[in-house]
């Protein structure tokens, strides 16, 4: 009685009363497979009457041509040790300048007359190396700290200052060992860690000076300019390859849904039922994300309603275990 109970409250739910559309599970799926299929008792002509009117759409894979790309990690860096950094240096440069000109003034006076004594022109001399010695020792930490990457930039006092003031963000970007690409690229994509939405664009300014202890793999220093996050923010990215594009397969992120650990879609069955297909995703793109396997062209693929047909199946599946 109360398998019959359920089939009806589900067929109130999908059908609006005006057709009985029964849902219950087609075949037990091995735990393993991760997937299932809903059989439907009614002929196709009114189960396509009942879709419409509760507003299950489905449609095919759109095809679209997408250059290969490597999924890797980052953050975005903190600025404040590199903002003191080059402060540390603008002051050295400035005392390394004194010092250059003092040397010079005591060397002239010595030169005519003893006006300098050798003594004094002893201590100018002493004062400009150790003003060489920091001003050299401050860049050599720039450079091991942050690579030619970031020290071979044009202007990098603006640079800095757009970072410092929160209207850019330097970024870091790490592969695992083996995967980065024979010439580092001109452009990346990055996006929150924990958001699957859209990634933004950073420009790549060159290979990082160091490997990440985790990754072991060849990191990338970036800079991110639109809308960027504040430091320490946890990155996904992409990083294209020199492979040219390839056509691959793209659903709209209403399509999944996502149950004990997997992703699924459902699929329209040549009966007229729904199979659920487990999945496996590639990158996001703005217009959807891509299925690198578990769907074919063809499909006519559920991509308004599935959350509605999982609870429905997992609703059969339930009153399926009761008497």
């Amino acid at each position: 009685m109360k398998k019959v109970l359920i089939g009806i409250l589900a067929g109130l739910i999908l059908g609006g009363g005006a057709t009985w559309l029964v849902l219950r599970p087609h075949e037990e799926a091995k735990p393993e497979e991760k997937t299932g299929s809903l059989a439907i008792t009614t002929a196709s002509a009114a189960l396509t009457k009942q879709l419409e009117a509760t507003g299950l759409k489905y449609a095919a894979p759109e095809k679209v041509k997408l250059a290969p790309e490597i999924s890797g990690f980052g953050r975005v860096l903190d600025p404040a040790p590199l903002v003191a950094l080059l402060a540390e240096i603008e002051t050295d440069r400035g005392a390394a300048a004194a010092s250059e000109k003092e040397f010079a003034r005591v060397q002239r006076l010595h030169a005519e007359n003893a006006n300098a004594s050798a003594q004094a022109l002893e201590t100018a001399e002493a004062a400009r190396q150790r003003d060489r010695t920091q001003l050299a020792a401050a860049q050599a930490r720039l450079l091991v700290g942050w690579g030619k990457a970031l020290t071979r930039q044009t202007d990098i006092a603006t640079l800095i200052r757009d970072v410092a003031a929160g209207d850019a963000a330097l970024v870091r970007i790490d592969l695992l060992s083996g995967e980065a690409p024979a010439q580092p690229p001109a452009v990346a994509r990055v996006g929150p860690l924990a958001n699957e939405g859209e990634l933004h664009e950073v420009a790549v300014l060159g290979v990082a000076p160091s490997a990440d202890p985790q990754t072991q793999g060849t990191g990338y220093l970036a800079l991110w300019r639109t809308d960027p996050l504040p430091p320490g923010t946890a990155l996904r990215a992409v990083l294209p390859t020199a492979d040219g594009p390839k056509d691959v397969l793209v659903l709209p992120r209403s399509a999944f849904v996502r149950h004990e650990g997997g992703v699924f879609v459902y699929v329209q069955t040549a009966e007229g039922g729904f199979e659920r297909r487990i999945v496996t995703t590639g990158p996001t793109l703005p217009t959807g994300i891509v299925v690198t396997d578990g769907v074919a062209e063809g499909d006519k693929v559920v991509v308004t309603g599935a959350q509605q047909l999982l609870a429905t199946e997992l609703l059969g599946s339930a009153g399926g275990t009761g008497d």
